[in-house]
């Protein structure tokens, strides 16, 4: 059961921090929408919490499947 439930956190984890770069990238942290302004930074255009807390999915569930056993059933 380990394995399916980090098959599940890696598959979503992954498409979420997928999904936060893309926002990222399309965010005034990296384009300048308003020159004048100064450079934004992830905290800035609220992008912290998401990285963080998606990343810990991605990781948890790269965990799980690297280290979980479970019995071979014949």
């Amino acid at each position: 059961m380990a394995k399916v439930l980090g098959v599940i956190l890696t598959i979503i984890g992954g498409l979420a921090v997928l999904g936060n770069v893309f926002v990222y990238l399309n965010s005034s942290a990296h384009l300048s929408y308003n020159p004048a302004d100064a450079p934004k930074g992830l905290l800035d255009v609220d992008l912290m919490l998401p990285f963080v807390l998606f990343g810990g999915m991605l990781l948890a569930g790269i965990l799980l499947l690297k280290y979980s056993t479970e019995p071979e059933l014949k």
